[in-house]
């Protein structure tokens, strides 16, 4: 019997949920999306972040048949992260496994593509511009409001909240199914930034495949992530509460404050950009913490919608792809019965999700003496996992992004790490 699949969010993990769906051949899904299509859409000037695809969000991927290869081919392999002073020496980790980093809206593009070229509308619909405004569990309906035209009703054999961090299908869950969550902002906001990877006329060119970070201070950083066509794309973080660029009028102040105190990418920023960046919102990162991620054998969270956390260690979008992955294990071992495979996704899951809330809280630290610590740790775990490989595990940084341990086993090998960070955080705070 073909199951009618209704995913809300035209995201990374709705996305490859669809694709996972359509392969196991008994289902015809309806995909919502209250943005437009960001394959018409002029998205270059919209927030957006870089996203880096390590192992675990990798493997997810490459379950589809070619899937990987056409994100690649979107995509830059950085080898490592250069972390610049503005005084001293900058410090460089390399990496032995690369990442795959692409803009978030690349990344959409290229499933969407992937996933309208490879089934029919038979299979699979995405609608762009349609807003979910309620949800009946009872009737088994969800009812849309496009940009244009009336309201219309849809009806689901299983509903999946792919909606992210301010989702309206858990919101419907904890209002009338009693799902335990909570939801906070971290204390940094953001604005996007984009950048050259080269100036000519300041005979200034970053190295082409190295993620780069400047910490000004601990409440103020930069990270900026090459992108296809000698692009940096990323992001200016700071304290919510003391914004930096605030206090900025023109673009011409704004190039200044760049040059005054990220040198190197001030000389990157053309005064078009300084202009852009003025205007752009501020953004907040929202995280959420769920008890189940399921309700009965019809209604699933998967990605922010169930688990957002900080983006400090770049694990949102990679837990998110791997959601998808185990639900795809589940729907195997028990033979696509969702009255099973919910449960079983909520019991493995949520302890793992947790696990990455605190890890994405507390592996970084943010002060000068636990910085040096973390360097230091982060050495010495490779050299002697190099040669101990077998009595000693990586430093939680590479465990995270080399392996696909769970994010349970790796915060437990690193408790005492993540306790000291804990610990500095609210002495400083």
């Amino acid at each position: 019997m073909v199951q009618n699949v209704v995913i809300i969010g035209a995201g990374p993990a709705g996305l490859l949920l669809a694709h996972y769906l359509l392969r196991r051949g008994n289902y015809h899904i309806d995909i919502y999306e209250r943005r437009p299509d960001p394959r018409l859409a002029d998205v270059s000037g919209n927030r957006t972040f870089p996203l880096s695809l390590q192992e675990r969000g990798r493997k997810a991927i490459r379950a589809i048949v070619g899937l990987e290869e056409a994100i690649a081919a979107q995509s830059v392999f950085c080898q490592g992260t250069i972390i610049y002073q503005k005084k001293g020496k900058s410090r460089r980790l390399p990496r032995q496994n690369p990442v795959l980093t692409i803009d978030r809206n690349r990344l959409v593009t290229v499933l969407l593509k992937q996933l309208t070229e490879t089934s029919s509308p038979n299979q699979v619909k995405v609608h762009f511009n349609c807003e979910c405004t309620a949800v009946d569990g009872t009737a088994k309906t969800v009812i849309f409001k496009p940009s244009e035209g009336d309201s219309f009703t849809v009806h689901y054999d299983l509903l999946v909240g792919a909606d992210g961090a301010r989702s309206q299908i858990r919101e419907y869950l904890v209002e009338n199914a009693g799902l335990p969550c909570s939801q906070n902002y971290v204390p940094d906001a953001y604005k996007s930034v984009f950048l050259s990877l080269l100036n000519p006329n300041a005979a200034v060119e970053l190295e082409p495949n190295k993620i780069h970070a400047w910490n000004l201070n601990n409440k103020t950083r930069m990270v900026m992530v090459p992108q296809p066509g000698d692009q940096l794309n990323g992001v200016i973080v700071f304290d919510a509460e003391t914004n930096p660029l605030e206090g900025l009028s023109t673009k011409e102040e704004v190039k200044t404050f760049f040059e005054e105190n990220f040198p190197l990418f001030g000389q990157l920023m053309s005064l078009e950009e300084a202009e852009a960046l003025l205007k752009r919102p501020v953004a907040r990162v929202l995280t959420v913490r769920c008890d189940r991620f399921h309700e009965g054998d019809s209604v699933l969270l998967i990605g922010d919608a169930a688990h957002a956390v900080s983006p400090s260690i770049g694990q949102g979008c990679n837990s998110s792809l791997e959601d998808v992955l185990i639900l795809g294990q589940l729907l195997e071992q028990y033979g696509d019965d969702w009255g099973k495979v919910l449960p079983h996704f909520s019991e493995q899951r949520v302890p793992d999700a947790h696990a990455l809330q605190e890890l994405s809280n507390y592996s970084f630290p943010r002060t000068k003496f636990l910085m040096v610590e973390f360097f230091l740790r982060l050495t010495m775990g490779r050299l002697f996992h190099r040669w101990f490989p077998r009595l000693v595990k990586p430093f939680v940084f590479d465990l995270v992004l080399d392996t696909d341990l769970s994010y349970s086993q790796v915060l437990s090998l690193n408790q005492g790490w993540i306790h000291k960070v804990k610990r500095s955080m609210a002495q400083n705070s």
